[in-house]
């Protein structure tokens, strides 16, 4: 080989010739790549930076061709571009795509093989077959994605007399008939729709799949494309085939959504159609959405972002409805059953019986909806009626909102027995909803930044009653059950509904959005006539939708004087019923995985419990120290059946604080009693696994028990050794007795959420007391899944360090971002630091944990020296918020 040969990308050996060809194309596209970017972000017009790009990769490619495919191969070869190349749609970091057609193309293999080494030396992204023209016609009648990628070629190079063949093969009326061309893209939208749940407003969209994004507006001129034989948008609208708003919403839309793409291929520096927030920051800044007082920058963005999704999503509805009426049933025989003289029911579709009928009656835009929701038979909206709704939006003012018809109508809906939410989304979609209800326009695309929101204020609000009605259904009834029987015995279902719709709305204006939220409620209840206590419900509803969540994950819920005080607030079982309801269609509809084992036990502990205390008369509530000596009466007198004495008991009893006679039921607090008691403390460490008392046997959580005696970092070992078994603690409580004595206790979940399962029960007892034994205060490498999003919307660990006066201990508060090995990281931490934990507890709420420890240092003293307190502040501080930036 000469010294000057050299190995490119694909492994050919190539000679001079070639490596002068492959270092000036090169240098041709960095010059391109870096002009492209540098006018993307001086805002020129993104179709024409579109344009620019496929000339100019159109005359790489021909060249490209002309060098390697010699005259007689290129007079029996086709080269075409397809896909979004052959539609012109090329972007950054885009494949293209490219078909090689002819009659005998292994004759040409060689030449062929050149041509695409180059392409592939240049490191471009290139997707290509090479087919005969009778393949092609087969593959496309096979499958409809190749031939959509077909429907949309362009010619390049070769011959345009094999091209123009193709032409003429795939448009024959055989393959793909209209009717089935559009059955085959629609089924295909559905599928993909439903990938993402439906909800066009996710948080983090993929610009391209998801509903209202690119593939639903290419669908649409796919479908225009094979019936019209153009997808231009002018066009279209010559036909009336699109209105002149249909052809704004279009051509708009698809701007922005090219513009957004194209920049995010460039931020990205891959192919990327997910809006990751990191990349929603990113370009929301280089694009000019500056922060301001109302608003961040990003949400601005963002807000525009859904703003042209809703209408493209509505533009599709419009149009797939079009088409399904006139392509798949324009030969169905016509049966028409009239409902009143202003709708009636066309084939399965309602529609109205004339132009005029909101003009005439506005009214009739809510009362579709209402007849929509009270029957079964009704498939959705015609075309035309859905235009109409559109063109009469402006009817909905201020007369109308106020007006009592209008407001019996909209009560009306939300009794309804069928599909409201069906109802209530179309309602979204056609823009009625935030005409009628202006606070529901406001949090439109309202964006949520956070770890565990996955949906706008909007459509988490859709979910949210999508949940409720679904908690009718038996099929709810197993996951879960007192949801299903509160909304089942609920007096009026529309109250719940309501609090639904407004628990949420008054997020994005600053302030306490349950606050805002409550005074928004409250005028919608007396402009809609509900009476006094039906309207204290629904705003006490709004304003207090936190605290169930709240209660349950902060606070001690088996203990009396905690139920009291969250029974004393709510008042009534009809009260608890409907916040009960409310809480677990908002944590579900929030994000599904913080729907665990746990938290569902905590939720339905604290309802059980309150309607106990509420059966039981508020008057005469438990007492705290009273239900100690319950349990504690009961167990002794197992303990003494067992052969214990009294004052053996009384020692034993020394040892745990009274959250344990609380927490515990009698016979389990014999049975731990018992084993303390048989147990040499200064031995090995004794472990034992309980079921947590609960409401529902299969949802018990399962509590890791740890009985030793105290040393130098035990916390440590302790949450080390769950950490190393891949659990995940969502609640502890640690114990240090007077006599040096722990007994600290761990609820523990797997990684999906669930209670550990029962074979695990001998592993992860032997585990935990190996590990403890060896003193192991290492933090096990994270392999459990690690949100993205913790890194990229990264909260700032808030560590507080206090000592009272008369203190013999300190008080460490840390407050940080939920993640796996957090609580092993402070042990390891504190094993470093030499601070020991004389008490703690541990609760996890949501996204963020907030933990808080009684420490000591390694003398058994508390801290006070103001500047060593500063420093272990920002120690654990620091070390925390750099565990996230290395996961």
């Amino acid at each position: 080989m000469r010294a000057a040969d050299q190995t490119t990308r694909s492994g050919r050996i190539i000679g001079d010739g070639f490596s002068d060809e492959i270092t000036g194309l090169r240098q041709r596209l960095a010059e391109h790549e870096s002009n492209q970017s540098d006018r993307y972000w001086s805002r020129h017009n993104v179709e024409d930076l579109l344009k620019e790009r496929c000339e100019f990769f159109d005359a790489i490619i021909k060249d490209i061709w002309q060098r390697h495919i010699p005259e007689k191969a290129a007079a029996e070869l086709s080269l075409l571009a397809v896909g979004g190349y052959g539609r012109g749609e090329l972007f950054p970091q885009s494949d293209i795509d490219l078909l090689i057609i002819g009659k005998r193309p292994q004759r040409w293999e060689p030449q062929i093989g050149n041509f695409l080494h180059v392409l592939y030396d240049l490191n471009l992204e290139i997707g290509h077959s090479v087919r005969r023209l009778n393949e092609c016609r087969q593959l496309a009648k096979d499958d409809i994605t190749i031939a959509t990628a077909m429907l949309e070629r362009r010619y390049l190079a070769g011959s345009t007399r094999l091209s123009e063949k193709l032409t003429r093969l795939l448009q024959s009326s055989r393959l793909w008939p209209a009717d089935q061309f559009f059955r085959a893209k629609r089924d295909e939208q559905i599928k993909r729709h439903a990938q993402f749940d439906n909800v066009d407003y996710g948080l983090e969209p993929n610009i391209k799949s998801s509903p209202g994004g690119l593939r639903d507006l290419q669908t649409v001129l796919w479908v225009f494309l094979r019936q019209f034989n153009t997808a231009a948008p002018k066009d279209l609208e010559a036909f009336g085939a699109l209105t002149r708003q249909e052809r704004v919403w279009l051509e708009d839309g698809r701007r922005f959504l090219w513009w957004v793409r194209f920049g995010l291929h460039l931020v990205a520096g891959r192919k990327e159609d997910r809006l990751q927030f990191e990349y929603q920051r990113t370009l929301a800044q280089r694009l000019g959405f500056a922060d301001t007082g109302a608003k961040l920058g990003v949400e601005r963005f963002m807000k525009l972002y859904y703003q042209h999704v809703l209408e493209l999503r509505e533009l599709n509805d419009i149009v797939l409805q079009y088409f399904d009426e006139s392509i798949l049933r324009n030969n169905e025989k016509p049966v028409v059953e009239p409902i009143n003289e202003r709708f009636r029911i066309r084939n399965a579709y309602l529609e109205t019986t004339g132009p005029t009928v909101f003009t005439d009656t506005p009214s009739a835009i809510l009362e579709m909806f209402v007849v929509m929701a009270n029957r079964r038979d009704i498939s959705g909206v015609r075309a035309q009626t859905i235009r109409d709704i559109r063109d009469h939006l402006h009817l909905i003012d201020d007369d109308f909102r106020n007006n009592p018809a209008n407001a019996k109508l909209f009560i009306d809906l939300l009794k309804a027995p069928y599909t409201l939410v069906s109802q209530l989304t179309r309602m979204r979609r056609y823009g009625i909803l935030a005409r009628y209800l202006p606070e529901y326009g406001e949090i439109v695309g309202q964006m949520q930044h956070d770890l565990f929101h996955i949906y706008t204020v909007d459509a988490h609000t859709m979910m949210v009653i999508r949940n409720m009605r679904r908690f009718h259904y038996r099929s709810s009834e197993e996951k879960f059950p007192v949801a299903c029987h509160c909304v089942r015995n609920v007096p009026k279902i529309e109250l719940l509904y309501i609090a639904g719709l407004y628990h949420d709305i008054g997020k994005g204006r600053g302030g306490d959005h349950s606050t805002l939220g409550a005074r928004d409620v409250s005028a919608f209840c007396r402009r809609h006539g509900l009476n006094d206590e039906d309207t204290e419900l629904v705003v006490w509803l709004v304003e207090k939708h936190l605290l169930m969540s709240s209660t349950a994950q902060r606070q001690d819920i088996y203990d009396p004087d905690v139920i009291f005080e969250f029974a004393s607030e709510v008042k009534s079982e009809r009260r608890l019923r409907y916040l009960y309801a409310l809480t677990v269609a908002d944590i579900n509809a929030t994000n599904p995985t913080l729907w665990n084992d746990w938290r569902a036990s905590l939720l339905r502990t604290l309802f059980t419990e309150t309607r106990k205390a509420m059966r039981r008369g508020l008057e005469s509530p438990l007492d705290r120290q009273a239900s100690i000596r319950a349990c504690q009466a009961e167990a002794r007198d197992k303990m003494r059946e067992a052969g214990l004495s009294d004052e053996q008991i009384d020692a034993i009893w020394r040892i745990p604080n009274d959250e344990f006679f609380l927490q515990h039921t009698p016979r389990q607090v014999a049975a731990v009693s018992q084993q303390i008691f048989e147990h040499d403390a200064s031995g090995e460490p004794m472990v034992l696994l309980l079921d947590r008392r609960g409401p529902i046997r299969r949802e018990r959580a399962k509590e890791i028990l740890i009985f030793t005696a105290d040393r130098n970092r035990l916390f440590a070992s302790c949450v080390s050794a769950l950490n190393h078994l891949g659990l995940s603690v969502a609640d502890a409580t640690i114990h240090t007795s007077s006599d040096g004595l722990c007994l600290n206790t761990f609820i523990v979940l797997e990684s999906s959420g669930s209670a550990p399962s029962a074979r695990r029960r001998e592993s992860i007892i032997n585990e935990v007391r190996q590990r403890l034994q060896q003193g192991d205060t290492s933090a096990a490498p994270v392999t459990r899944h690690v949100p993205r999003q913790l890194k990229q919307l990264p909260t700032e660990t808030e560590v507080s360090l206090s000592t009272p006066a008369d203190s013999d201990h300190s008080r460490l508060t840390v407050i940080a971002a939920d993640r796996p090995g957090l609580l092993a990281a402070i042990g390891t931490i504190f094993a470093d630091l030499d601070i020991s934990v004389r008490q703690a507890h541990i609760a996890t709420l949501g996204e963020r944990v907030e933990d808080v420890f009684e420490i000591v240092d390694a003398e058994g003293l508390p801290f006070r020296d103001g500047e060593r307190i500063y420093l272990l502040e920002n120690t654990i501080r620091q070390r925390l918020d750099n565990q996230i930036a290395s996961l």
